[in-house]
């Protein structure tokens, strides 16, 4: 029986015939191998799309499909390697320490993306470097740890991660997929009015997981937005309200309702900018803009909901977010005692919308 230790090549000696039973293992063995190399293709792909919705629409769904991506990578990736060692025996002797530093910058980068996941950071698209620069250096790594394969089959096909054709269909497949779920992502559109608004400010107050800056003029029908900001008091979500003066007294309900949640509100001051409207910043990533239909102002200047959250916008959104820090620091908190008792209590709940 052939040795399966030594990859067999029919160009060493035309006179050389293949045990079947050693030629049906080569065939199991390739099948396998190509099975995970698309695995670690899929992978690129998912990083790839991440990337592509990033820009277009939302970076924060663009960042976790990278992360996805890079998961997916990884895990075929030592199945890859796993297969050979299994098939083949061992590995190249030598590589793993000499290549080490391609498995170190690998590390790095995983690093910089859970940077960029996890911490308060505006500068998100440093996780999609990370991301980017880990597949090569981590594919790379354990590839060539990997011993010689077996020749295919004469006019097999073949396809390995890295090849021209992977990385023109990693390209394409990506850009294709990552403008489909961008275009049906919530991020960089205009959402629209009343009760579709109040879903998608609640949704987006639902899914914060850091951070939630709003400045709010009016409440209208505010019940699923106070109860998602409460809730996400309870998660640990640090959130900070501005209103108007007037506000206290059209929702004082509402106002002690989030100050008794241990939600700090304040009251802009009297030399406010005139341009300013309200908006809400989550996690300091996602932008919303537009008052009409969850807040009530003179007609010239309500707009539609829109989200923008595109990785094109990023600077656009850490400049409204240090502008509501500066209003933050110059604005009047108040106090829950302070709150005079409201006229009138209703005592039907609302209505749901």
């Amino acid at each position: 029986m052939t040795d399966m230790s030594q990859p067999y090549s029919p160009d060493e000696d035309p006179q050389t015939f293949l045990d079947p039973e050693a030629a049906h293992r080569n065939e199991q063995f390739s099948m396998t191998v190509m099975s995970l190399s698309i695995a670690m293709v899929l992978g690129m792909i998912f990083g790839m799309a991440g990337l592509t919705s990033a820009f277009i629409a939302d970076q924060v769904k663009g960042l976790a499909l990278m992360g996805w991506g890079m998961l997916l990578f990884a895990g075929a990736t030592i199945l890859h390697l796993i297969a050979h060692r299994v098939w083949l025996g061992g590995y190249q002797e030598g590589r793993a320490t000499r290549n080490a530093y391609l498995l170190a910058f690998a590390l790095l980068a995983v690093i910089l993306y859970l940077y960029a996941l996890l911490s308060k950071t505006v500068f998100v698209f440093v996780g999609f470097i990370g991301g980017n620069v880990f597949f090569p250096l981590f594919g790379s790594y354990v590839l060539s740890l990997e011993r010689v394969p077996p020749a295919p089959r004469r006019n097999a096909f073949n396809i390995t991660p890295f090849s021209r054709i992977s990385l023109a269909a990693i390209l394409l497949a990506g850009i294709i997929a990552g403008m489909g779920i961008g275009m049906s992502s919530s991020g960089s559109q205009s959402i629209g009015r009343g009760l579709f608004a109040r879903r998608v400010v609640s949704d987006k107050i639902d899914q914060s997981r850091l951070s939630i800056h709003m400045v709010v003029f009016q409440f209208i029908k505010p019940y699923r937005i106070i109860e998602s900001l409460e809730n996400a008091r309870r998660r640990g979500v640090r959130i900070q309200l501005l209103v108007r003066p007037e506000t206290i007294s059209e929702n004082r309900v509402d106002i002690d309702s989030l100050l008794k949640a241990g939600i700090p509100v304040r009251v802009l001051p009297p030399d406010t900018p005139k341009w300013l409207r309200p908006y809400t910043i989550l996690d300091g990533r996602i932008l919303l803009q537009g008052s009409k239909g969850w807040s009530a102002l003179p007609v010239p200047f309500q707009k539609e909901l829109s989200v923008q959250a595109s990785l094109l916008l990023f600077d656009r959104i850490r400049r409204m977010d240090s502008n509501f820090l500066v209003l933050w620091d110059h604005s009047k908190p108040i106090n829950v005692n302070a709150i005079p008792p409201p006229d009138v209590v209703p005592n039907t709940p609302p209505s749901s919308s």
